[in-house]
């Protein structure tokens, strides 16, 4: 019980459902541009703009 009151980050949605298709849908990017087996360096926005 501790564990899970420590760990509840209190993100509340109105709709679990299309939040839950919302997440799927995301991973799901996730993995197929995984696929494309792609590398290189990252770069946060802050380091793109500073550069341009």
């Amino acid at each position: 019980m501790i564990v899970a009151s420590r760990s509840w980050t209190g993100f509340v949605v109105k709709n679990s459902h299309v939040a839950s298709q919302e997440f799927n849908r995301n991973a799901e990017e996730g993995r197929a541009q995984a696929a494309l087996g792609w590398s290189g360096p990252l770069q946060s926005q802050t380091a793109r703009s500073a550069t341009a």
